[in-house]
């Protein structure tokens, strides 16, 4: 079972009982919350996806410039795109690209709008860039650029989402892959839905 990457490639794993959910941030000081988010979201990216074939789904805000603190963070002109390969990851030699909702369910959302979406094979030095973009968004440090992105592995259906600092999640579509990350990496997850991945990964 592989994803097929377009529109649509969420679509099971959205629905997917192999889901995991991880608490990032550790600390009560501003320093120690950035560093243990960065820290535990590049270890579980790496376990999850232990290969060097990455590639990631990277979605560019539609209009960068009317974000809170666009000028601040140089967002006035350029996409998303354009800001991300300042940073480090070029996106001109997409595999794909398509327009789509960046969460399945925002389709029947009305203020929802489909962004432009590409998929990006990466190293693993751009895809540190990437957890670093998501990570940092909420807690107004610099750089970032004004995209989402999702690491995956096609081939073995994983999907690694690192949502902010606080959180990622980790999604497979069989059980083996996130299996294994819930035994090696239980004391990360998040507690709020540990019943609910109890059930699935005890039973």
């Amino acid at each position: 079972m592989t994803l097929n990457l377009g529109p649509d490639w969420q679509n099971d794993l959205w629905t997917s009982l192999y889901s995991l959910r991880f608490e990032l941030s550790s600390g009560k000081n501003f320093v120690t919350k950035l560093t243990t988010s960065y820290d535990r979201a590049r270890c579980l990216a790496r376990k999850a996806l232990p290969t060097e074939k990455i590639l990631a789904v990277i979605a560019t805000y539609p209009d960068p410039s009317i974000e809170m603190g666009a000028e601040w963070h140089g967002w006035v002109t350029g996409t998303g795109f354009d800001h991300l390969t300042k940073m480090g990851v070029p996106t001109d030699s997409a595999l794909f690209e398509w327009k789509g909702y960046w969460w399945p369910d925002e389709v029947d959302d009305p203020e929802a709008e489909p962004w432009d979406q590409r998929a990006v094979s990466i190293t693993w030095d751009q895809a540190d860039i990437l957890i670093w973009n998501q990570v940092a968004h909420d807690l107004g440090v610099a750089p970032t650029a004004p995209v989402m992105s999702k690491l995956v592995d096609v081939e073995r259906s994983v999907c690694v989402n690192i949502y902010d600092d606080r959180g990622m999640d980790v999604i497979s579509l069989t059980e083996t892959p996130t299996a294994e990350l819930y035994s090696e990496f239980h004391d990360w997850l998040l507690d709020y839905d540990r019943a609910r991945m109890a059930a699935v990964f005890d039973s």
